[in-house]
């Protein structure tokens, strides 16, 4: 189960930027369904009196927004690890060597 989880973690590592962008765009997603709805219970209200409640949509768009902002938090703390290795673990005009760090 160790094994996997380092495996796990390394690959995560390697990949960041790749799962941050998937968050990213899974997120947006979430937030046009919950758009889509909203909008589709704000005319079924108006055109056929349905009583929609719309204050359950803000409530989604509010999660997933702050959803977001923990998706942009970690990138920033992503990228800020990844500009102090280029800048100051490595030669100039290469990557930081990351996996001499995962030995560690």
């Amino acid at each position: 189960m160790k094994k996997k989880f380092k495996e796990l973690t390394t690959w995560a590592q390697k990949n960041w930027l790749a799962i941050i962008i998937f968050l990213a765009v899974a997120m947006m997603g979430f937030l046009c369904l919950v758009m889509f709805s909203w909008l589709y219970g704000y005319w079924s209200n108006a055109l056929a009196g349905t009583k929609f409640d719309l204050g359950s949509c803000w409530q989604g768009i509010s999660v997933v927004v702050a959803g977001l902002g923990g998706v942009v938090a970690l990138a920033k703390a992503c990228w800020t690890k990844y500009s102090t290795d280029s800048k100051y673990n490595s030669a100039p005009a290469q990557k930081p060597y990351i996996e001499q760090e995962m030995k560690k």
